[in-house]
């Protein structure tokens, strides 16, 4: 299973960019059995799943956009339409961080550690005075 993981990892980083999602879309289809696949239902379900849960959680460092991305690009990989929108969306993120990302990768990488905690941190202290916050509220007197 860690193999066909990988495998399914490295086709998909191996694609162009503006294709991926799509191709990776095709390749299912390729393997489905039928219109109900229980695999395809699967990806599906999780795919919303996390989707539902970034939006809920989305404020705390680890269940954030990321997580969104990963349940998008989950539901890409079953229905057609939403690859083709994954695939838009991958094009036009690219274009707007990349000037970002050059200067990110010039940086030494103490400064790219540095950069990445203060990032991390601060997005864990603002989630624990958020808690905090909402704890105080609720049960404070």
């Amino acid at each position: 299973m860690i193999e066909r993981i990988g495998r399914s990892w490295w086709l998909f980083a191996s694609s162009r960019p503006g294709d991926r999602f799509r191709e990776r879309c095709r390749l299912h289809e390729s393997r489905r059995r039928g219109r109900f696949d229980p695999v395809r239902l699967s990806y599906i379900i999780g795919g919303v799943l996390l989707v539902v849960m970034s939006a809920l959680f989305g404020w705390l460092p680890v269940l954030g956009w990321g997580t969104a991305f990963l349940g998008l690009g989950m539901i890409a990989g079953e229905v057609y339409p939403m690859a083709r929108f994954m695939d838009w969306l991958e094009m036009r993120v690219r274009r707007l961080f990349k000037p970002l990302g050059k200067i990110f990768m010039r940086l030494p990488a103490w400064a790219q550690l540095s950069i990445s905690l203060t990032i991390f941190l601060t997005l864990a202290v603002s989630t624990f005075a958020f808690v905090y916050g909402v704890y105080s509220l609720t049960f404070g007197s």
